[in-house]
């Protein structure tokens, strides 16, 4: 849904975090159309530049202006496309299947839907590789951290920090090490949803069975003339029943 002017104008000067709840920087600028619509923000990272963020990666939850990471946005932007090819796939084939259109007609159907899912094959490699990437990322930057915490922890130990700086430093380090551990479990999870769509939409799956074509409801019969009444039961084609005594 798009986010309009005066919803993020509130939002200026004031901190934007990710999915994940860290803090990506704080929001400076944005761009927008002449309807007030919000095409992109600037985000000032950490005194150490801009960056410019699309609209696209943008929602507004709980009072917090949030920034989906550009890797879950594209990987799902992409399994979005095959789900909805995989779903088309099925229900051409179902349409083969049927016989009720030209041959010609299904198969070029079928073609370019085949020449779609070539292209979005392509998509999904890059994006899969930008994902993978970013784990093997959160990888290193959890050996960093364990690093720093080791020599935090030593330095305290020791008592050559305080306890104030010690416990004010240690919290910083463990909120970024819960953040990775919480965006590591979600990109595998976005990855493990890439490889069964990419795999559903180009190998393709037992076809459904074919959705009956809604039925226009039957005309109403026309009353004819009134049928003639039954001719009174013959003498001979009356029953009598007859009680027996004991």
């Amino acid at each position: 849904m798009p986010i309009k002017v005066e919803e993020i104008a509130r939002f200026s000067g004031k901190t934007v975090v990710d999915e994940y709840g860290r803090d990506v920087g704080v929001l400076v600028s944005f761009y927008s159309s002449v309807e007030g619509v919000v095409e992109a923000v600037e985000v000032k990272i950490v005194d150490r530049g801009i960056e410019r963020v699309p609209a696209e990666r943008l929602k507004i939850s709980d009072g917090k202006l949030i920034v989906t990471p550009e890797w879950k946005y594209k990987a799902l932007k992409v399994i979005e496309a095959l789900d909805r090819a995989y779903r088309r796939k099925r229900a051409i084939d179902t349409l083969a299947g049927q016989g009720d259109l030209p041959a010609d007609v299904v198969e070029g159907m079928k073609r370019r839907l085949n020449e779609e899912i070539k292209k979005l094959k392509v998509e999904a490699d890059k994006v899969r590789r930008m994902v993978k990437d970013r784990i093997n990322k959160i990888d290193d930057e959890h050996i960093h951290l364990a690093g720093a915490i080791a020599s935090l922890q030593m330095l305290y130990f020791s008592n050559e920090i305080d306890e104030a700086g010690y416990v004010h430093a240690i919290n910083h380090l463990r909120r970024l090490r819960e953040g990775l551990a919480e965006e590591k479990a979600d990109a595998k999870k976005v990855l493990d949803k890439l490889e069964k769509t990419l795999e559903a939409a180009t190998m393709g799956a037992p076809t459904p069975a074919p959705r009956k074509e809604p039925k226009h409801a039957p005309a109403p019969v026309k009353a004819g003339p009134p049928s003639p009444p039954a001719a009174a039961p013959k003498a001979q084609d009356e029953v009598v029943f007859v009680k027996v005594e004991d």
